[in-house]
């Protein structure tokens, strides 16, 4: 997708979970995120139980700061 500012895009298609429980990230979203062979993912269920959220686990503490300085967070 060569021009395509993939900044703004939210969708990147459909996986398929195989039989080992495994699925493929699609490429354009590696590209986007950076993600490479090797790189730590952190698995978050959602509270909604709708799916789950991988984060790159070299940002974890940058969330975790974030999470830190509202102080509303853990009142909800």
């Amino acid at each position: 997708m060569k021009g395509v500012c993939g900044k703004m895009r939210i969708v990147y298609g459909v996986v398929t979970v195989s039989d080992k429980g495994q699925i493929a990230i699609p490429v354009d979203l590696r590209k986007d995120l950076d993600i490479k062979q090797g790189d730590k993912l952190f698995v978050i269920k959602r509270k909604d139980e709708a799916g789950f959220t991988l984060i790159k686990l070299e940002k974890i503490d940058e969330l975790m700061y974030k999470l830190q300085e509202d102080e509303e967070f853990f009142k909800k």
